[in-house]
């Protein structure tokens, strides 16, 4: 059986930091803030090791079942989760690790704002399709 209360309680977390980053990172000052910098690695860690968790029980679970339902929820899981990785280990060169310029600075809120918005889509699909399913 999957722990589903502890990954809610990782999905909260997940999300608690989305917003709190999505408000720091309007301000191009807090570019290069150890502290920003500290919660973007923690933020990325948390949605990393979270991905693995469930790699681990959830997608493995789904599996097991055998059901056209299950398997379809297994292929979306799972292609979610790879889009998700590519784009961390594409996003993640760039905190806090190169400098930029101001004008850099929108693009930069842009990429994290959508960033954001996917991993916390992926937390509405699991709260919403994958939990349910083992409830």
């Amino acid at each position: 059986m999957i722990p589903i209360e502890e990954f809610r309680n990782e999905n909260q977390e997940i999300r608690d930091l989305c917003n709190i980053l999505n408000l720091v990172i309007e301000e191009f000052t807090m570019r290069n803030n150890s502290v920003v910098c500290e919660l973007l690695d923690r933020f990325a860690d948390r949605v990393t090791a979270h991905l693995s968790h469930e790699d681990r029980s959830v997608y493995r679970d789904l599996l097991k079942e055998h059901t056209a339902e299950a398997d379809a929820l297994a292929n979306k899981f799972l292609g979610n989760t790879q889009e998700l990785r590519r784009i961390f280990s594409e996003y993640r060169r760039d905190w806090c690790r190169k400098p930029h310029t101001e004008s850099e600075h929108e693009t930069y809120v842009n990429e994290s704002r959508d960033m954001f918005k996917l991993v916390c889509e992926r937390i509405d699909f699991e709260e919403n399709k994958i939990f349910p399913h083992f409830s």
